[in-house]
């Protein structure tokens, strides 16, 4: 079983693949639907505040 660490590199490794194919689409829209999409992901990898928690930075 992968270490929570592992996974979490794992998991921002494929964010950050994603992104690089972001830049194919051809419709603005989509890629800010995506581009919003893993942030979120990768705000909830990363831990801490989480959107709607009602707790600042």
């Amino acid at each position: 079983m992968a270490d929570r660490e592992s996974t979490r590199a794992a998991l921002f490794a494929a964010i950050e693949a994603e992104l690089a194919s972001v830049s194919k689409l051809t419709a603005l829209g989509s890629r800010v639907k995506v581009v919003q999409d893993l942030a979120l992901a990768y705000r909830y990898a990363a831990g801490g505040p989480q959107p709607g928690s009602g707790a600042s930075e």
